[in-house]
């Protein structure tokens, strides 16, 4: 069954409403949602926040190489919309309001919308997760480049687990990540090598 991006009637709707409460929170408060920060699980991050509360990610600040992560949605998707965990460069993560602003439809959300076989503002996600290099969380995307990616759904704490599978050959690497829906909401894991 394929989910829905910007989803049913209903969603359509709310989605100028959801787009316009994000661009107000995203213009009113930059430094929301830094995902620094022990979860209460290890190797999870979770997705929180509510109309009156700040939209975040809270995770641990460190994970091994080849553990798992899982991600947890712990909104109510009828009230402030569905997410992504989207693996991306950090250089692509829009940082200001003019980047916030211009990240859909051009911009590196409508990127991310793609890797999920998103192709117009109303269509299904078709394609959840999105994979990219290696299995597992191993990849983080670009312009030109597919990261791996979970979109949450419309209903309510969904959750999603793999493995995290980077190149820790050098040492420790930092995996970032961001929400194409709320682009203010982004964060970073320091993977470190096993043992």
């Amino acid at each position: 069954m394929k989910q829905r991006f910007f989803g049913s009637k209903k969603v359509r709707i709310a989605v100028p409403a959801i787009a316009a409460v994000a661009t107000a929170v995203a213009v009113l408060s930059p430094a929301l949602a830094t995902g620094k920060g022990p979860g209460p699980t290890p190797n999870t991050v979770y997705i929180e926040g509510s109309r009156s509360e700040p939209l975040k990610f809270v995770a641990p600040e460190t994970i091994v190489n080849g553990e798992e992560l899982t991600i947890v949605n712990k909104t109510n998707p009828k009230k402030v919309g569905p997410h992504t965990f989207a693996m991306i460069e950090p250089s692509l993560i829009p940082k200001t309001k003019e980047e916030r602003k211009k990240c859909f439809p051009g911009g590196v959300c409508g990127t991310i919308a793609k890797w999920l076989g998103v192709t117009g503002p109303h269509d299904p996600v078709s394609t959840n997760p999105a994979k990219a290099g290696k299995p597992g969380w191993s990849t983080e995307g670009s312009k030109t480049k597919t990261g791996d990616t979970w979109f949450t759904g419309s209903k309510p704490g969904r959750e999603f687990t793999q493995q995290v599978n980077v190149d820790t050959s050098e040492g420790a690497v930092t995996i970032h990540f961001m929400c194409a829906i709320h682009p203010w909401m982004h964060g970073e894991i320091i993977v470190l090598p096993k043992g």
